[in-house]
């Protein structure tokens, strides 16, 4: 796969781990009506959009399925660890350190 491809793979999996951090950050609103108004609910929409649109794009150009969904598996995990960590003051354990190292792992070792 080439670079490209790989960073469009980074952009879409990015795109749909922050959409998923900004529809739980709707969960602080307090009711569903209010959730799916908010500005948090509008950028959730407009990534997850923009992920289809590159994920399709990746796989109408010949992108392996099986190399996506690697890819999308661990980079997700990382993000939303992350997003976890830094806006709602989640913690790592000792197993997801690992988890993540192993998939990191895996989807370099996939890729070669």
């Amino acid at each position: 796969m080439s670079f490209i491809h790989t960073m469009l793979v980074v952009l879409a999996v990015s795109a749909v781990a922050i959409a998923d951090i900004f529809l739980k950050k709707t969960q602080a609103l307090g009711s569903m009506g209010k959730a799916l108004t908010s500005p948090w609910m509008l950028g959730a929409i407009a990534l997850y959009l923009f992920q289809i649109f590159f994920f399709t794009y990746l796989f109408m150009s010949g992108a392996k399925l099986s190399y996506i969904g690697v890819m999308q598996t661990a980079l997700y995990a990382v993000i939303v660890l992350l997003g976890g960590i830094l806006f709602f003051g989640e913690s790592f354990t000792p197993l997801q350190i690992v988890g993540m190292v192993l998939a990191l792992t895996g989807a370099v070792i996939l890729n070669l």
